[in-house]
């Protein structure tokens, strides 16, 4: 029963665990609670499906934009101007 009180978790404590697995590593103990939580509550596992479409479309984004710049170059006399603009400090 004591373990079951420490298992537990509101959605406003899950709502932070859900971005952090997200951005990486988290301890087994909030991975277990996390897991737990997302198994019962059909609100959570709607937010982390929400913020997964999120981040991959924020992914997707970036690199077509990543790609399309890869190639530009600054002119000429924007270059000259910016190695004056350091020569003069």
């Amino acid at each position: 029963m004591k373990i079951l009180k420490q298992l537990k978790m509101t959605c406003k404590d899950t709502s932070p665990l859900i971005s952090e697995s997200m951005d990486g590593h988290i301890s087994f103990g909030k991975r277990l609670r996390l897991k737990i939580h997302l198994t019962i509550c059909k609100a959570c596992q709607c937010y982390k499906n929400q913020l997964e479409i999120i981040k991959n479309l924020a992914k997707k984004i970036g690199s077509e934009d990543f790609s399309s710049k890869k190639n530009q170059t600054l002119r000429p006399e924007v270059k000259e101007k910016i190695k004056q603009s350091l020569n003069n400090i």
